[in-house]
């Protein structure tokens, strides 16, 4: 075999490897990723799917409860930093009006 053959082929096997670890990242409903939800997945994806969370259209004050609720049912497992943390990550990039919310102005590139 030549070089390139190899070469390709183990392009190849690396792409078909990459793509078979998972579906990729979790996409907002307005098609775009959310910054990096490591805390989300640290603290909320043990009961709940991370696409479920990001997905959902809930305003910030309606997040405050469902986040408080959660931290009322498993005290134990999520401090009042991480409460704090989810809040904001909340804030920043899924509830629909906060600044990454569904209901934020698209910028001339995202309406291409």
């Amino acid at each position: 075999m030549g070089r390139l053959t190899i070469i390709l082929a183990g392009a190849g096997l690396a792409l078909m490897l990459f793509l078979s670890f998972g579906a990729g990242p979790v996409m907002s409903a307005g098609g775009r990723m959310p910054a990096d939800p490591v805390i989300l997945e640290n603290t909320c994806t043990e009961c709940h799917d991370l696409e479920e969370i990001v997905e959902k259209r809930f305003y910030m004050a309606e997040w405050q409860k469902i986040v408080d609720r959660m931290v009322a049912y498993d005290s134990s497992e999520i401090s009042q930093i991480d409460k704090l943390k989810v809040l904001k990550y909340i804030k920043e990039n899924i509830a629909v009006d906060g600044p990454g919310g569904r209901n934020r102005q698209k910028t001339a590139t995202e309406k291409q």
